[in-house]
């Protein structure tokens, strides 16, 4: 199933019903797309993990024009959709493939927005992160914008609760708990102290960016000396 399938919309619909279901949505990628700001790297190379139709590439591109990046989703509407909108860009290339089995060029940044939670196992995220890293040259980041829970029960349920006050600008409560039911299906959130966890296991130095009722952009830097998993920075 794609994502707008999953998300129980048409593709055309995609990018105004996210704003709906995703609190904070532009927010959330502008503060992802600003991390590349402090990338040391000219003419940085980006990865963009499930591009979907390429909003977050978009906003980094418009941060870092001289950019060179590489998309990669498993849907091909999506993919159709993100070459639409990234056509006047002069170095974008689209991949088709699932983001866990296409090989990571080296580079100096990646990014994923709302992607990772399709990541089922905690050890196959493990896996990811890193790949990422071993990607990723000296002083490059990985940047995940994404839901992510508290770890404490009553702070996951206000979260949950906020979450569902915010569908409720646009859904019935029947409508946004039926939203959160079947999204559940195919959705898998961790605790945001034990994917800081796994990032920093992955040799990366990870720091929340932004968090709200939720949700969350986590930046995690390959360090210039000292970091064995950035293995292509010492190339």
């Amino acid at each position: 199933m794609g994502v707008a399938g999953h998300l129980r919309i048409e593709l055309d619909e995609y990018d105004a019903s996210i704003r709906a279901f995703v609190p904070g949505y532009g927010a959330m990628l502008r503060a992802t797309a600003s991390v590349l700001a402090d990338l040391p790297a000219a003419d940085p190379a980006i990865v963009d993990l499930g591009i979907g139709t390429g909003a977050l590439a978009e906003a980094c591109l418009e941060v870092r024009p001289d950019a060179r990046l590489t998309g990669i989703d498993a849907d091909p509407g999506m993919l159709r959709a993100a070459g639409v909108r990234l056509s006047a860009h002069r170095a974008v290339e689209l991949l088709e493939g699932d983001l866990l089995e296409v090989p990571l060029p080296p580079c100096d940044a990646v990014v994923a927005s709302l992607a990772l939670h399709h990541v089922p196992r905690a050890t196959t995220k493990r896996a990811l992160y890193a790949r990422c890293a071993a990607a990723l040259r000296a002083g490059g980041v990985l940047v995940s914008a994404d839901r992510f829970l508290a770890g404490e029960p009553r702070a996951d349920a206000a979260d949950r609760e906020a979450w569902l006050t915010h569908l409720e600008r646009s859904f019935t409560r029947a409508e946004a708990e039926g939203y959160l039911e079947a999204w559940a299906g195919e959705d898998t959130y961790f605790p945001l102290e034990s994917e800081l966890a796994w990032l920093r296991d992955a040799g990366l130095i990870p720091e929340v960016r932004r968090h709200e009722t939720g949700f969350a952009v986590i930046a995690a830097w390959c360090s210039e000396a000292g970091v064995a998993s950035c293995r292509s920075g010492s190339a």
